[in-house]
This record gives structure tokens, C-alpha cells and sequence, in this order.
């Protein structure tokens, strides 16, 4: 079995030439041609006297020329290491030394920055145009010699948003690769070698990254979109007859609110798997409506490979199906474990938890990432010896196998002495008729120590705190009721659809010494 990215690529390229492999921009480019630019980028970046082992940063738009230097890095060994273009220039700086990058390639969109760190430090930078430029004009050196990569080393790097402190660099590991694709290949409704695969995910993220190598070992067509344009997706599934795709839920929303979603042919999809917070019943079935596909939901994390359970398609129909109230339920779950993925809740002395019991979600499997770069302290604590990651996830699994998300530790809202995890009064303020999305924080009071404050985006009308407080009393405890409300014409998230709670706090806590109260 092949398990290395670098064979695989090397076999779609010898047994189907021809086969599209990459669209990008409306330019094609077979596997074969994806496979010698692969090499070209390998060849160039050996004559840079980058050798195996070696990091680069990589700062773009998703593009063809970026997908062929990092195919060129996983073929010779050295670690791609994509840069979040959201940051700011001293978390990018934070990254190219953390990781202690050797060169330093940057997009056209990126000229300003790009030149403000390459004033500021000793490695080699070049702009990604001229470097795909030099690359193409290379020929294949018939003695050029890749080197020999075992399926434990390290792939990749991505390093987290940073919503807490520095960011961390994940290191993948090629194994990594080829379990998040078996795990994928396994759930993934209608997908093979004749699949279309649309990623809409930027490649600093594993949805994008992690979504391409999943679609070249299965050996489909892959259309690479620039970046996150509701028209152009749609624009792209009609063109290339999109049968695959991957989107946050607040991508699908913005989609189906188009009035021009209805003149496009749509009919190609058949899966879209979707992950970073579940989805209302409302929302869903307008996505039904839309799409008229199967809908998958997975929930994993970075150091996951992206994946770890999965809301599974058939799951879907049965609940949108379904007028009972317990299948209705299970829309708010994560669903159940990929095959070879485990899963347990623990207690804060790391006692298993029993069904609907919570605590921390712990992951294990060969999906588990290497570690943290340059984090031997946290890797102890985080990635513990017996191979389980703790996730920082807060729920529990309910009697029949179901993972539900409560929230993120460090999201916990203490008040009144009471323990309070936003997402479970998310998912009941959501279902209030005015409201159109929702995120609860806690803010300081002097009495309780914490208060609840639900920031809203609402759809027509407005509301009052009394109206949603009336509302709500009968749905949740007296103690979760939101104490203060916010409008605000929309919620900060960060590429993967996750509400940044830590923004919405910033102003409520910048006075105080700490952020819990």
C-alpha cells in the first residue's frame, strides 16, 4: 500500500498522465504536469543548499505556483511552513523564527510585508511569482536525486491562530497525511478517482492543505479557489462540475443568502463536508434546499490532522427526516469516531468520565499530530505518553457514541459559582426568531464575579435583554440567562468558521489584571 505522499504523487503521474489534477485560476494541469513541476520545485529549492530536514515559509493566496513549491518540499523533505496572511507582521516574524525558517517566499498581494521582513532579517526571500518563474524554467536533471523520506518523519508545519499567546506549530507527519486520508476515504460519500474537488480552504490551514492531499492520494480533479468568494464558488461548481467540497457553516450561509445562488447549475454536488460549529435545523434545510446533496460534519483539530469524528451523511437524512425531538438532538452532536480514532472524556485529575458526563475530550490515534514545535513542556502535558492528545475541548459522549462539544476550557464562564460553558446557551439563543448568529462571553461583575453577555446579530427587528431574558427563562436555568446584551452587524472568526471570543472580551476586560474574575 502507498502510504508516502511524494509515491503517491510519482504513480498518479506514471498509470494517469492525463487526468486533471489541479485547476487553479481556469488553468489545468494533468497529473503528469503536476508531478514534473513537483520535481522542478524540488530541484530548484536543492540549488537554494536547502537539503532535507530544512523549513521555508510560504506567505499567499492559495495559487498554482503555491501548490507546486510546497509538492516540491514534500517530495525532498523539506517542511512547508504556510503563514497565516491574517496575522500581523510580528506574529509572522514570531513564525519565520520559531520555526527557524531559511527562506522566506512571499505573494505579490503580500509586497509590503514581504519587504518589511526581508529588511529585517538574514534569510533568503523571494516573491512566489519569481520563484515560480525561475522553477519553470528549469529542465528535469535526469541525475537530480530525491531523498529517502520514511512515512514517521515530518510533512508540514501549521501553526494555530494564536487566539492564546504566540502561535504553535503543529508538526505533521507524513503517517499523519496518509491516516487523515484513510479515515477520510472511508466516510466521504461518492468519492474517488472520478470526484471534483473544490478547496475553498486557505492551505495555512489543514482544510486546505489537508483537503488537497486527501484528493490527489484518491486521485480526482482538485479546483483550487483563491480565496473565499461566494459568487466565484458558485461560479466554480457550475464550470467544473463540483461533486466535493469542504466549507465552514458560515460559508454555506453567506451562499444560500445570495439571490444569485439560483441561477447557477448546482446539480454536480454530492458531498459537502463541513466542520469549525455545528448547524441549526433552520440553516440546514435551507442548505438541503440549495445544495440538494449530502452534508457530513466533522470536528477535529490541527493537531488531529483535521479529522476526528464525523456527523456522517446518513445521520443527516435521518434527522432532517425525523420529527422526534432525541434524533433533533443529535444535529448539535460531532457524531461518532473515524475508524482508528479513540475517544474518552476526562475528568481534571484524568479519570474516564462515563456517558453524558463532562470533561475534557481526549483524542488518540495515528491521526494525533508529532507535537508542538520548540514546546517540549506542553507537548508533556498536551500530548501525553500514553498517546492521547488533550484537545482543550470541553463535552461529553452520550450513551450511544455521540461526542458533544460543550466548549473550549479557556471559553468556561464562571458565575455565581457556578461553571458555565457558552456553546450550550449558544445553541438555545440561536433558535430566538430575531436572532441571526450569537456569541456568549462572560464580562466582570462585582457580585457573581462573572457575567453572562450574549453579543447578537440580529435579522430585521431588534431586541431587548428583558425580551430575549423572557424568552429564554423557560429554556435554560435562571444562572444562564444572559445578564447583558450586545448587537453588532456581524461576529469575528477566524478561517475555519470558529467565533474569536477572545475580541469580543478584549474591550470588557481591558482594565483588569485578569481575564477570569
Amino acid at each position: 500500500m502507498i502510504q508516502l505522499y511524494n509515491e503517491i504523487l510519482s504513480y498518479r503521474a506514471k498509470t494517469h498522465p492525463d487526468r486533471v489534477a489541479l485547476v487553479c485560476e481556469d488553468v489545468s494541469y494533468t497529473y503528469a504536469e503536476l508531478y514534473a513541476n513537483a520535481l522542478k520545485s524540488a530541484q530548484w529549492l536543492q540549488s537554494q543548499q536547502l537539503k532535507k530536514g530544512d523549513h521555508i515559509g510560504l506567505l499567499d493566496f492559495n495559487n498554482a505556483a503555491y501548490v507546486h513549491i510546497v509538492n516540491g518540499c514534500l517530495l525532498s523533505g523539506i517542511i512547508p511552513v504556510s503563514i497565516n496572511w491574517r496575522l500581523s507582521a510580528k506574529e509572522m516574524m514570531f513564525i519565520l523564527t520559531d520555526s527557524n525558517c531559511q527562506l522566506f517566499v512571499y505573494g505579490t498581494d503580500f509586497k509590503q510585508i514581504g519587504e518589511v521582513i526581508a529588511a529585517t532579517n538574514n534569510f533568503a526571500v523571494i516573491n512566489t511569482h519569481d520563484c515560480f518563474h525561475e522553477i519553470q524554467q528549469l529542465t528535469i536533471d535526469t541525475s537530480f536525486v530525491l531523498p529517502t523520506i520514511t512515512i514517521s518523519e515530518q510533512a508540514l508545519i501549521i501553526y494555530t491562530s494564536g487566539t492564546t499567546g504566540n502561535p504553535k506549530g503543529v508538526m505533521l507527519s507524513h503517517n499523519n497525511l496518509f491516516e487523515m486520508y484513510y479515515a477520510l476515504r472511508s466516510e466521504t460519500p461518492l468519492f474517488g478517482p472520478g470526484a471534483v474537488n473544490l478547496i475553498a480552504g486557505p492551505w495555512y490551514a489543514v482544510v486546505g492543505v489537508g483537503y488537497f492531499v486527501f484528493g490527489i492520494f484518491s486521485g480526482c480533479t482538485n479546483v483550487l479557489l483563491k480565496i473565499f468568494d461566494p459568487i466565484e464558488i458558485l461560479r466554480l461548481i457550475q464550470t467544473y462540475k463540483i461533486t466535493n467540497a469542504f466549507f465552514a457553516p458560515i460559508m454555506m450561509k453567506i451562499i444560500c443568502a445570495l439571490d444569485e445562488v439560483h441561477e447557477y447549475d448546482l446539480s454536480s454536488l454530492q458531498n459537502i463536508q463541513y466542520g469549525g460549529s455545528p448547524i441549526d435545523e433552520e440553516q440546514l434545510r435551507i442548505c438541503y434546499n440549495t445544495f440538494k446533496c449530502h452534508f457530513t460534519q466533522g470536528y477535529g483539530l490541527t493537531e488531529t490532522s483535521g479529522i476526528a469524528t464525523a456527523l456522517r451523511f446518513d445521520d443527516h437524512l435521518r434527522i432532517i427526516n425525523s420529527n422526534e425531538p432525541e434524533l433533533k438532538h443529535l444535529l448539535r452532536s460531532a457524531g461518532k469516531p473515524y475508524a482508528g480514532v479513540e475517544i474518552k472524556i476526562v475528568d481534571e485529575a484524568n479519570t474516564t468520565l462515563p456517558a453524558n458526563a463532562i470533561g475534557e475530550v481526549s483524542i488518540k490515534g495515528n491521526v494525533v499530530a508529532m507535537g508542538y514545535k520548540n514546546q517540549a513542556v506542553i507537548n508533556d502535558k498536551i500530548f501525553g505518553n500514553d498517546g492521547w492528545f488533550y484537545t482543550g475541548d470541553v463535552g461529553y459522549v452520550d450513551e450511544n457514541g455521540y461526542l458533544f462539544l460543550v466548549d473550549r476550557k479557556n471559553d468556561m464562564i464562571i458565575s455565581k459559582g457556578q461553571n458555565i460553558y457558552p456553546a450550550e446557551i449558544e445553541q438555545i439563543i440561536i433558535q430566538h426568531p430575531a436572532i441571526k448568529d450569537v456569541a456568549i462571553i462572560g464580562v466582570p461583575h462585582e457580585v457573581y464575579g462573572e457575567a453572562i453577555c450574549a453579543i447578537v446579530v440580529v435579522k430585521k427587528d431588534t431586541i431587548q435583554l428583558n425580551e430575549l431574558r423572557n424568552w429564554a427563562k423557560d429554556k435554560m436555568p435562571e444562572y444562564k440567562l444572559p445578564a447583558a446584551i450586545e448587537i453588532v452587524e456581524e461576529l469575528p472568526r477566524n478561517p475555519t468558521g470558529k467565533v474569536l471570543r477572545k475580541l469580543l472580551r478584549e474591550k470588557y476586560w481591558i482594565n483588569k489584571q485578569r481575564r477570569i474574575n
